[in-house]
């Protein structure tokens, strides 16, 4: 155990060690602080003595560490009360620390019966290896440690429940034999979908590339729709017609290169037919040239706000009343919307 206290406090400490009796200073410590029949409850009493106590290594060596016996017959004529299952000894220089893991089987206050340390001790050493190596000597002088009370709670008060439940007897299902015939059904199913998987693959592998790319696209439409309706939102915020139709027109090429994995982005407008031509292997039906078109349609508008001199969106619809802005905006959505439909069917 390393000490945190400050150096003059320790030399204090130090000083009113020497000046004690060897047995006047102790602490015990108990954890956990609320304790029930059965816990696992760790005790630690600390203690300090200038004197050798135990002799051999705990008397000359600074630092040392010993495992108990935890079949010591202290321990043993208490199993009623309290089981041992681990015992420590522990010195680092004046200080020693014994350490306890036990379990109470008794409510009230657990109090450990007064004990030779020094018997436990001797008890746990091996002592053909004391013959041999003489590391540690064997002390006979008495060393007595008293542990103060602990108190054990009830389960009762634990679970709250203060009656004994009634006996019950062992419970039926009814209709045993359908819910065994049920089971073999699915577990029939399941043997039989696993069979399939295992001779179809590669159709398996196809179908769920097949879904992946479908739900590829169709995040990539969502994100885009959102996109161009924000967009639409903010456009009080855009002066300059020019700047809105660059923003839309940024994020159809955006929709385009992500879709079909081709950089649409420096493809001038004339092109891009030719591009859509080759990506289908040079025939497009009517559906996708009807959509290609509308494409084209955008971007033309587009290109002419952007680029002409004096190009800008007009104010109002002369069908609907709405600025171009709006309609404009609202063609790109069922532009991508179209896309979809398209590679759905």
């Amino acid at each position: 155990m390393k000490r945190r206290f400050p150096q003059f406090f320790a030399i204090f400490s130090l000083l009113i060690l020497l000046s004690a009796p060897s047995h006047a200073q102790n602490l015990q410590l108990v954890m956990p602080k609320i304790i029930y029949i059965g816990d696992t409850v760790e005790i630690r009493y600390i203690f300090h003595s200038e004197a050798k106590i135990f002799g051999g290594e705990f008397s000359e060596s600074a630092s040392t560490f010993l495992n108990l016996n935890t079949e010591y017959e202290f321990f043993k004529a208490n199993a009623a009360d309290f089981t041992v299952t681990k015992a420590t000894l522990e010195k680092q220089n004046a200080e020693y620390t014994l350490t306890l893991t036990v379990h109470p089987w008794k409510t009230g206050f657990l109090q450990i019966s007064p004990f030779n340390l020094t018997t436990l001790v001797n008890s746990s050493l091996d002592f053909s290896r004391i013959r041999e190596k003489h590391t540690m000597a064997i002390t006979f002088t008495p060393f007595i440690i008293e542990l103060s009370p602990i108190e054990i709670k009830s389960l009762v008060e634990k679970t709250g429940s203060h009656n004994f439940q009634p006996q019950v007897t062992p419970l039926t299902l009814p209709g045993t034999t359908t819910i065994l015939v049920i089971l073999a059904i699915i577990a029939f199913i399941l043997f039989a979908s696993i069979l399939f998987a295992l001779l179809h693959l590669p159709k398996i592998a196809r179908f769920l590339g097949n879904i992946s790319y479908m739900y590829s696209l169709k995040k990539n439409s969502r994100k885009t729709i959102r996109k161009i309706l924000q967009l639409q939102k903010n456009s009080s915020t855009i002066v300059a017609d020019k700047d809105y139709a660059e923003k839309l027109q940024h994020i159809l090429r955006d929709f385009l290169n992500k879709r079909f994995g081709t950089d649409f982005s420096s493809i001038i407008t004339s092109k891009i037919y030719a591009e859509f031509s080759e990506l289908c292997g040079g025939t497009m039906s009517e559906q996708q040239q009807n959509i290609v078109e509308s494409l084209l349609s955008i971007f033309t508008r587009l290109d002419y706000v952007r680029f002409a001199e004096n190009g800008r969106f007009s104010q109002k619809n002369e069908n609907n009343g709405e600025n171009e802005r709006f309609t404009i905006s609202e063609s790109a959505v069922h532009l991508v919307e179209d896309f979809d439909t398209e590679e759905e069917e």
